[in-house]
Protein backbone atom coordinates (compact mmCIF):
# COMPACT_ATOMS: atom_id res chain seq x y z
CA UNK A 1 0.00 0.00 0.00
CA UNK A 2 1.26 3.57 -0.97
CA UNK A 3 2.36 5.91 1.78
CA UNK A 4 0.09 9.26 1.96
CA UNK A 5 2.93 10.94 0.95
CA UNK A 6 3.79 9.10 -1.97
CA UNK A 7 -0.14 9.96 -3.23
CA UNK A 8 1.18 13.43 -3.19
CA UNK A 9 4.41 13.53 -4.93
CA UNK A 10 3.16 11.23 -8.07
CA UNK A 11 0.43 10.97 -10.09
CA UNK A 12 -0.46 8.35 -12.42
CA UNK A 13 -2.89 7.99 -15.36
CA UNK A 14 -3.23 4.95 -17.74
CA UNK A 15 -5.08 7.39 -19.85
CA UNK A 16 -4.13 9.39 -22.56
CA UNK A 17 -3.29 13.30 -21.03
CA UNK A 18 -5.10 15.94 -22.47
CA UNK A 19 -3.37 19.51 -22.07
CA UNK A 20 -5.59 20.08 -19.37
CA UNK A 21 -4.56 17.21 -17.46
CA UNK A 22 -1.18 17.99 -17.56
CA UNK A 23 0.06 18.06 -13.60
CA UNK A 24 1.89 21.35 -12.28
CA UNK A 25 5.33 20.65 -11.30
CA UNK A 26 6.22 20.10 -7.69
CA UNK A 27 9.15 22.53 -6.96
CA UNK A 28 8.44 24.01 -3.82
CA UNK A 29 10.61 23.20 -0.87
CA UNK A 30 9.70 24.66 3.00
CA UNK A 31 11.80 27.57 2.91
CA UNK A 32 10.49 28.55 -0.82
CA UNK A 33 7.35 28.48 0.08
CA UNK A 34 8.06 30.54 3.52
CA UNK A 35 9.79 32.73 1.79
CA UNK A 36 6.75 33.08 -0.58
CA UNK A 37 4.26 33.47 2.07
CA UNK A 38 6.57 36.30 4.09
CA UNK A 39 7.19 38.39 1.05
CA UNK A 40 3.88 38.14 -0.54
CA UNK A 41 2.26 39.27 3.23
CA UNK A 42 5.02 41.98 3.76
CA UNK A 43 4.51 43.45 0.55
CA UNK A 44 4.75 47.52 -0.01
CA UNK A 45 1.56 48.39 1.68
CA UNK A 46 3.40 47.95 5.07
CA UNK A 47 5.43 50.88 4.00
CA UNK A 48 2.91 53.01 3.17
CA UNK A 49 -0.14 52.37 6.27
CA UNK A 50 1.95 53.08 8.77
CA UNK A 51 1.46 56.87 9.04
CA UNK A 52 -2.15 56.22 8.42
CA UNK A 53 -2.23 53.68 11.16
CA UNK A 54 -0.33 55.58 13.94
CA UNK A 55 -2.48 58.50 13.77
CA UNK A 56 -5.80 56.88 13.95
CA UNK A 57 -4.40 54.36 17.28
CA UNK A 58 -1.70 56.31 18.47
CA UNK A 59 1.29 54.30 19.63
CA UNK A 60 -1.29 51.29 20.70
CA UNK A 61 -0.70 50.46 16.70
CA UNK A 62 1.63 47.65 18.29
CA UNK A 63 -1.04 46.15 20.27
CA UNK A 64 -3.40 46.20 16.49
CA UNK A 65 -0.53 44.11 14.33
CA UNK A 66 -0.96 41.62 17.42
CA UNK A 67 -4.28 41.62 17.36
CA UNK A 68 -3.89 41.07 13.86
CA UNK A 69 -1.44 38.05 14.26
CA UNK A 70 -4.61 36.27 16.86
CA UNK A 71 -7.12 36.64 13.76
CA UNK A 72 -4.39 35.17 11.76
CA UNK A 73 -3.60 32.90 13.58
CA UNK A 74 -7.58 31.28 14.07
CA UNK A 75 -7.93 31.60 10.46
CA UNK A 76 -4.05 30.19 9.18
CA UNK A 77 -5.37 26.71 11.54
CA UNK A 78 -8.06 26.40 8.96
CA UNK A 79 -5.79 26.81 5.94
CA UNK A 80 -3.45 24.51 7.77
CA UNK A 81 -5.89 21.95 7.71
CA UNK A 82 -7.43 22.11 4.46
CA UNK A 83 -4.19 22.80 2.89
CA UNK A 84 -2.53 19.99 4.40
CA UNK A 85 -5.40 17.21 4.03
CA UNK A 86 -6.21 18.85 0.13
CA UNK A 87 -2.84 19.57 -1.84
CA UNK A 88 -3.99 17.97 -4.38
CA UNK A 89 -5.86 21.26 -5.96
CA UNK A 90 -4.73 24.25 -7.09
CA UNK A 91 -5.87 27.22 -6.11
CA UNK A 92 -6.73 26.99 -2.54
CA UNK A 93 -9.79 28.36 -1.17
CA UNK A 94 -11.30 27.33 -3.96
CA UNK A 95 -9.73 23.35 -3.48
CA UNK A 96 -11.18 23.90 -0.41
CA UNK A 97 -14.85 24.98 -1.19
CA UNK A 98 -15.21 22.53 -4.36
CA UNK A 99 -14.19 19.77 -2.15
CA UNK A 100 -16.22 20.48 0.19
CA UNK A 101 -19.43 22.11 -1.63
CA UNK A 102 -19.09 20.66 -5.30
CA UNK A 103 -19.44 23.33 -8.35
CA UNK A 104 -21.60 25.36 -6.63
CA UNK A 105 -21.97 28.89 -5.73
CA UNK A 106 -19.94 28.73 -2.42
CA UNK A 107 -16.86 27.46 -4.60
CA UNK A 108 -17.21 30.03 -6.76
CA UNK A 109 -17.56 33.08 -4.19
CA UNK A 110 -14.34 31.79 -2.33
CA UNK A 111 -12.95 31.93 -5.85
CA UNK A 112 -14.28 34.78 -7.00
CA UNK A 113 -13.23 37.22 -4.50
CA UNK A 114 -9.66 35.29 -3.36
CA UNK A 115 -8.99 35.63 -6.95
CA UNK A 116 -10.26 39.42 -7.03
CA UNK A 117 -7.69 40.11 -3.45
CA UNK A 118 -4.81 38.17 -5.24
CA UNK A 119 -5.09 40.37 -8.42
CA UNK A 120 -5.80 44.02 -7.05
CA UNK A 121 -2.61 43.04 -4.40
CA UNK A 122 -0.72 42.53 -7.30
CA UNK A 123 -1.93 45.33 -8.87
CA UNK A 124 -1.75 47.73 -6.05
CA UNK A 125 2.21 46.46 -5.30
CA UNK A 126 3.10 47.47 -8.92
CA UNK A 127 1.86 51.02 -8.49
CA UNK A 128 3.34 51.65 -5.57
CA UNK A 129 6.85 50.05 -7.12
CA UNK A 130 6.41 52.86 -9.77
CA UNK A 131 5.85 55.48 -7.26
CA UNK A 132 8.48 54.52 -5.43
CA UNK A 133 10.55 54.59 -8.32
CA UNK A 134 9.07 58.04 -9.43
CA UNK A 135 10.54 58.95 -5.78
CA UNK A 136 14.54 59.04 -6.94
CA UNK A 137 13.43 59.60 -11.22
CA UNK A 138 10.93 62.16 -11.61
CA UNK A 139 10.23 61.88 -15.03
CA UNK A 140 9.31 58.53 -14.82
CA UNK A 141 5.22 57.62 -15.23
CA UNK A 142 4.44 55.62 -13.12
CA UNK A 143 1.05 54.11 -14.25
CA UNK A 144 3.10 53.19 -17.54
CA UNK A 145 5.69 51.53 -15.51
CA UNK A 146 3.54 49.52 -13.16
CA UNK A 147 1.82 48.06 -16.92
CA UNK A 148 5.55 47.00 -17.70
CA UNK A 149 5.99 45.81 -14.29
CA UNK A 150 3.16 43.53 -14.14
CA UNK A 151 4.45 42.08 -18.15
CA UNK A 152 7.29 41.11 -16.85
CA UNK A 153 6.34 39.41 -14.08
CA UNK A 154 4.17 37.37 -16.10
CA UNK A 155 6.88 36.20 -17.92
CA UNK A 156 8.47 34.81 -14.78
CA UNK A 157 5.58 33.05 -13.77
CA UNK A 158 5.21 31.67 -17.65
CA UNK A 159 8.58 30.09 -16.98
CA UNK A 160 6.95 27.31 -13.49
CA UNK A 161 6.86 27.73 -10.37
CA UNK A 162 10.36 26.68 -10.05
CA UNK A 163 11.42 29.96 -11.49
CA UNK A 164 9.15 31.82 -9.87
CA UNK A 165 10.28 30.33 -6.32
CA UNK A 166 14.08 31.39 -7.02
CA UNK A 167 13.08 34.86 -7.52
CA UNK A 168 10.84 34.85 -4.53
CA UNK A 169 13.39 33.75 -2.62
CA UNK A 170 15.95 36.51 -3.16
CA UNK A 171 13.68 39.45 -3.08
CA UNK A 172 12.52 38.45 0.11
CA UNK A 173 15.63 37.94 1.71
CA UNK A 174 16.22 41.63 1.09
CA UNK A 175 13.61 42.58 2.43
CA UNK A 176 13.60 40.88 5.22
CA UNK A 177 17.17 42.47 5.57
CA UNK A 178 16.15 45.83 5.29
CA UNK A 179 13.15 45.61 8.06
CA UNK A 180 15.39 43.93 10.52
CA UNK A 181 18.23 46.73 9.88
CA UNK A 182 15.42 49.46 9.90
CA UNK A 183 14.15 48.11 13.56
CA UNK A 184 17.59 47.73 14.88
CA UNK A 185 18.31 51.31 13.60
CA UNK A 186 16.00 52.78 15.62
CA UNK A 187 17.34 51.54 19.05
CA UNK A 188 20.10 54.89 19.20
CA UNK A 189 16.86 57.42 19.32
CA UNK A 190 14.40 54.92 21.30
CA UNK A 191 12.34 56.34 23.79
CA UNK A 192 9.56 54.79 25.61
CA UNK A 193 7.95 58.23 26.41
CA UNK A 194 6.49 58.36 22.99
CA UNK A 195 4.15 55.41 23.69
CA UNK A 196 2.59 57.41 26.39
CA UNK A 197 -0.57 57.55 26.49
CA UNK A 198 -0.69 54.24 24.66
CA UNK A 199 -4.67 54.77 23.78
CA UNK A 200 -4.58 58.32 22.79
CA UNK A 201 -8.21 58.02 20.99
CA UNK A 202 -9.51 55.16 23.12
CA UNK A 203 -9.19 51.69 22.38
CA UNK A 204 -11.92 51.28 19.87
CA UNK A 205 -9.65 52.78 16.95
CA UNK A 206 -6.82 50.30 17.64
CA UNK A 207 -9.51 47.43 17.38
CA UNK A 208 -11.14 48.82 14.12
CA UNK A 209 -8.17 49.29 12.41
CA UNK A 210 -7.49 45.57 12.92
CA UNK A 211 -9.12 45.60 9.59
CA UNK A 212 -6.93 48.09 8.30
CA UNK A 213 -3.83 46.12 8.63
CA UNK A 214 -5.12 42.79 8.20
CA UNK A 215 -4.36 42.05 4.67
CA UNK A 216 -0.58 42.36 5.56
CA UNK A 217 -1.18 39.03 6.89
CA UNK A 218 -2.45 36.84 4.20
CA UNK A 219 0.44 35.31 3.18
CA UNK A 220 -1.01 32.16 4.61
CA UNK A 221 -3.51 32.44 1.31
CA UNK A 222 -0.52 32.34 -0.98
CA UNK A 223 0.81 29.22 0.38
CA UNK A 224 -2.19 27.45 -0.01
CA UNK A 225 -3.16 28.68 -3.93
CA UNK A 226 0.19 27.02 -4.64
CA UNK A 227 -0.30 23.70 -2.93
CA UNK A 228 -0.23 21.81 -5.77
CA UNK A 229 3.49 22.43 -6.49
CA UNK A 230 4.75 21.90 -3.39
CA UNK A 231 6.85 19.01 -2.15
CA UNK A 232 5.37 17.00 0.34
CA UNK A 233 2.46 19.09 0.60
CA UNK A 234 0.78 17.51 4.06
CA UNK A 235 3.67 17.91 6.02
CA UNK A 236 5.19 20.85 4.40
CA UNK A 237 1.89 23.43 4.35
CA UNK A 238 1.25 23.80 8.02
CA UNK A 239 4.66 24.46 8.81
CA UNK A 240 5.12 26.59 6.18
CA UNK A 241 1.97 28.34 7.30
CA UNK A 242 2.89 28.73 10.72
CA UNK A 243 6.72 29.56 10.44
CA UNK A 244 5.44 31.91 7.95
CA UNK A 245 3.02 33.91 10.25
CA UNK A 246 5.77 33.54 13.01
CA UNK A 247 8.21 35.43 10.69
CA UNK A 248 5.60 38.36 9.53
CA UNK A 249 4.43 39.05 13.50
CA UNK A 250 7.83 39.64 14.55
CA UNK A 251 8.84 42.13 11.58
CA UNK A 252 5.18 43.91 12.01
CA UNK A 253 5.28 44.59 15.71
CA UNK A 254 8.87 45.06 15.18
CA UNK A 255 8.25 48.03 12.62
CA UNK A 256 5.58 49.55 14.86
CA UNK A 257 7.72 49.59 17.95
CA UNK A 258 10.53 51.16 15.65
CA UNK A 259 8.54 54.06 13.84
CA UNK A 260 6.63 54.81 17.57
CA UNK A 261 9.35 54.52 19.82
CA UNK A 262 12.38 55.69 17.32
CA UNK A 263 11.11 58.64 16.02
CA UNK A 264 8.65 61.65 17.22
CA UNK A 265 5.04 61.34 15.51
CA UNK A 266 5.21 64.54 13.30
CA UNK A 267 8.14 63.01 11.45
CA UNK A 268 5.76 59.92 10.30
CA UNK A 269 2.36 60.85 10.74
CA UNK A 270 1.06 62.76 7.30
CA UNK A 271 4.15 61.14 5.23
CA UNK A 272 3.06 58.76 2.52
CA UNK A 273 6.60 57.24 3.55
CA UNK A 274 6.31 57.11 6.69
CA UNK A 275 9.14 53.79 7.07
CA UNK A 276 11.49 56.02 5.15
CA UNK A 277 10.91 59.10 7.37
CA UNK A 278 11.31 57.63 10.74
CA UNK A 279 14.62 55.45 8.89
CA UNK A 280 16.21 59.17 7.99
CA UNK A 281 15.37 60.29 11.71
CA UNK A 282 17.56 57.66 13.28
CA UNK A 283 19.66 56.58 10.88
CA UNK A 284 20.47 59.45 9.00
CA UNK A 285 19.66 60.31 5.50
CA UNK A 286 21.77 56.99 4.16
CA UNK A 287 18.86 55.18 6.28
CA UNK A 288 16.14 56.66 4.26
CA UNK A 289 17.39 55.45 0.72
CA UNK A 290 18.31 52.03 2.16
CA UNK A 291 14.46 51.77 3.66
CA UNK A 292 13.26 53.48 0.26
CA UNK A 293 15.32 50.67 -1.82
CA UNK A 294 13.87 48.03 0.71
CA UNK A 295 10.49 49.30 -0.37
CA UNK A 296 10.99 48.73 -4.29
CA UNK A 297 11.99 45.25 -3.39
CA UNK A 298 8.74 44.68 -1.13
CA UNK A 299 6.68 45.34 -4.03
CA UNK A 300 8.21 43.37 -5.84
CA UNK A 301 7.83 40.41 -3.87
CA UNK A 302 3.87 41.37 -3.59
CA UNK A 303 3.53 41.45 -7.19
CA UNK A 304 5.58 38.33 -7.43
CA UNK A 305 3.73 35.95 -4.85
CA UNK A 306 0.02 37.73 -5.91
CA UNK A 307 0.51 36.95 -9.33
CA UNK A 308 1.64 33.44 -8.61
CA UNK A 309 -1.14 32.76 -6.25
CA UNK A 310 -4.01 34.47 -8.43
CA UNK A 311 -2.67 32.53 -11.61
CA UNK A 312 -3.60 29.34 -9.60
CA UNK A 313 -7.13 30.80 -8.22
CA UNK A 314 -8.35 31.36 -11.87
CA UNK A 315 -6.75 27.49 -12.97
CA UNK A 316 -8.91 25.83 -10.30
CA UNK A 317 -11.86 27.77 -11.27
CA UNK A 318 -11.23 26.68 -15.09
CA UNK A 319 -10.64 23.04 -13.92
CA UNK A 320 -13.32 23.46 -12.02
CA UNK A 321 -15.85 24.15 -14.81
CA UNK A 322 -16.53 27.80 -13.13
CA UNK A 323 -14.85 29.42 -15.67
CA UNK A 324 -14.50 28.37 -19.26
CA UNK A 325 -12.18 25.29 -19.89
CA UNK A 326 -9.65 27.30 -22.19
CA UNK A 327 -8.30 28.62 -18.45
CA UNK A 328 -7.64 25.14 -17.62
CA UNK A 329 -4.40 24.97 -20.04
CA UNK A 330 -0.70 23.87 -19.04
CA UNK A 331 1.85 24.43 -20.86
CA UNK A 332 3.73 21.57 -22.59
CA UNK A 333 7.30 22.75 -21.61
CA UNK A 334 7.02 24.54 -18.32
CA UNK A 335 3.99 23.14 -17.05
CA UNK A 336 2.50 26.41 -15.93
CA UNK A 337 -1.28 27.54 -16.26
CA UNK A 338 -0.02 29.83 -18.63
CA UNK A 339 -3.83 30.86 -20.10
CA UNK A 340 -5.26 32.09 -16.16
CA UNK A 341 -2.00 33.49 -16.41
CA UNK A 342 -2.57 36.02 -19.16
CA UNK A 343 -6.32 36.81 -17.65
CA UNK A 344 -4.72 37.31 -14.71
CA UNK A 345 -2.09 39.47 -16.06
CA UNK A 346 -4.97 41.19 -18.15
CA UNK A 347 -7.49 41.92 -15.14
CA UNK A 348 -4.34 43.06 -13.00
CA UNK A 349 -3.58 45.94 -15.87
CA UNK A 350 -7.69 47.17 -15.75
CA UNK A 351 -7.16 47.49 -12.12
CA UNK A 352 -4.12 49.65 -12.58
CA UNK A 353 -5.45 51.73 -15.91
CA UNK A 354 -8.61 53.03 -13.61
CA UNK A 355 -5.84 54.40 -11.78
CA UNK A 356 -7.98 54.51 -8.53
CA UNK A 357 -5.87 53.44 -5.53
CA UNK A 358 -8.85 53.11 -3.24
CA UNK A 359 -10.76 51.19 -5.42
CA UNK A 360 -7.75 48.77 -5.69
CA UNK A 361 -7.01 48.70 -1.68
CA UNK A 362 -10.93 48.00 -0.83
CA UNK A 363 -10.97 45.09 -3.55
CA UNK A 364 -8.28 43.69 -1.63
CA UNK A 365 -9.41 43.70 1.83
CA UNK A 366 -12.88 42.65 0.78
CA UNK A 367 -11.42 39.86 -1.24
CA UNK A 368 -9.44 37.92 1.15
CA UNK A 369 -11.95 38.35 4.01
CA UNK A 370 -14.97 37.22 2.20
CA UNK A 371 -12.34 34.47 0.94
CA UNK A 372 -11.53 33.60 4.62
CA UNK A 373 -14.87 33.03 5.77
CA UNK A 374 -15.50 30.07 3.20
CA UNK A 375 -12.45 28.30 3.82
CA UNK A 376 -13.75 28.11 7.64
CA UNK A 377 -17.29 27.01 6.66
CA UNK A 378 -15.59 24.63 3.87
CA UNK A 379 -13.64 23.08 6.52
CA UNK A 380 -17.04 22.61 9.39
CA UNK A 381 -18.60 21.29 6.29
CA UNK A 382 -15.79 18.74 5.57
CA UNK A 383 -15.81 17.39 8.97
CA UNK A 384 -19.43 16.41 9.23
CA UNK A 385 -19.19 15.03 5.14
CA UNK A 386 -15.77 13.45 5.30
CA UNK A 387 -14.79 12.57 9.09
CA UNK A 388 -12.14 9.92 7.41
CA UNK A 389 -10.82 11.81 5.28
CA UNK A 390 -6.75 11.72 6.03
CA UNK A 391 -5.89 14.91 8.03
CA UNK A 392 -1.97 15.36 8.76
CA UNK A 393 -2.94 18.24 10.75
CA UNK A 394 -6.27 18.84 12.81
CA UNK A 395 -7.04 22.53 14.19
CA UNK A 396 -7.39 22.50 17.48
CA UNK A 397 -10.40 22.81 19.97
CA UNK A 398 -12.81 21.98 16.75
CA UNK A 399 -15.14 23.14 16.20
CA UNK A 400 -14.58 26.14 18.38
CA UNK A 401 -11.84 27.65 16.29
CA UNK A 402 -13.38 27.56 12.77
CA UNK A 403 -16.70 29.49 14.73
CA UNK A 404 -13.96 31.82 16.09
CA UNK A 405 -12.16 32.85 12.92
CA UNK A 406 -15.86 33.45 11.50
CA UNK A 407 -17.16 35.89 14.59
CA UNK A 408 -13.24 37.75 13.56
CA UNK A 409 -13.41 38.05 9.51
CA UNK A 410 -17.87 39.37 10.12
CA UNK A 411 -16.07 41.91 12.58
CA UNK A 412 -13.53 43.05 9.92
CA UNK A 413 -16.28 43.07 7.37
CA UNK A 414 -18.13 45.38 10.20
CA UNK A 415 -15.43 47.93 10.25
CA UNK A 416 -15.00 48.28 6.53
CA UNK A 417 -16.27 51.79 4.72
CA UNK A 418 -19.85 52.30 3.54
CA UNK A 419 -17.36 52.59 0.10
CA UNK A 420 -15.81 48.86 -0.04
CA UNK A 421 -19.09 47.31 1.20
CA UNK A 422 -20.90 49.26 -2.03
CA UNK A 423 -17.72 47.92 -4.01
CA UNK A 424 -18.39 44.25 -2.60
CA UNK A 425 -22.07 44.08 -3.80
CA UNK A 426 -20.96 45.35 -7.35
CA UNK A 427 -18.43 42.80 -7.07
CA UNK A 428 -20.15 40.19 -5.85
CA UNK A 429 -23.20 40.75 -8.51
CA UNK A 430 -20.54 40.82 -11.20
CA UNK A 431 -19.03 37.48 -10.21
CA UNK A 432 -22.68 35.87 -9.81
CA UNK A 433 -23.23 37.07 -13.58
CA UNK A 434 -20.17 35.59 -14.73
CA UNK A 435 -21.20 31.94 -12.72
CA UNK A 436 -24.81 31.66 -13.94
CA UNK A 437 -23.47 32.48 -17.67
CA UNK A 438 -20.80 29.72 -16.71
CA UNK A 439 -23.33 27.30 -15.56
CA UNK A 440 -25.48 27.60 -18.39
CA UNK A 441 -22.70 27.00 -20.84
CA UNK A 442 -21.92 23.80 -19.55
CA UNK A 443 -25.47 22.43 -19.01
CA UNK A 444 -25.73 23.60 -23.35
CA UNK A 445 -22.55 21.55 -23.51
CA UNK A 446 -23.38 18.62 -21.84
CA UNK A 447 -26.73 18.27 -23.70
CA UNK A 448 -24.91 18.90 -27.18
CA UNK A 449 -22.75 15.62 -26.05
CA UNK A 450 -25.66 14.00 -24.70
CA UNK A 451 -27.49 14.01 -28.26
Amino acid sequence: MLKHRDLFKRRKSTENRTDQEIPLARALGLVQTVFLGVGTAIGGVLFAIMGTAVNTAGPSIVVTFLIGAVFALFIGLCYAELGASVPAGSGGAVSFARRAFGTRSPTFIAGWFDWIGSITDCSIGSLVFAFSVQYFIGWVEPFTLATLTIVFFALVNFRGAKAMGTVQFVVTAILTITLLVFITGSFSTFQTSRFEPMFPNGFLPTLFMVSFIFPTYAGYETITQLSEEVKTAGKTIPRALFLTLAIITILFTGSALAVVGGAPLEVYVNSTTPLQDAAAYFLGPVGGIFVSIGSIVATLSTINGSMAGATRIAFALGRSGLLPSVFNKVHHKYRSPYTALALTALVALFFIWTRSVDLIVYAITLGYTVTAIIVALSLMRLRKTEPRLYRPFKVPLYPLTPIISIVFLCFLLLTLSSGSMVLGLALGLVGLGLFIFAKRRNRRNEAVQAA
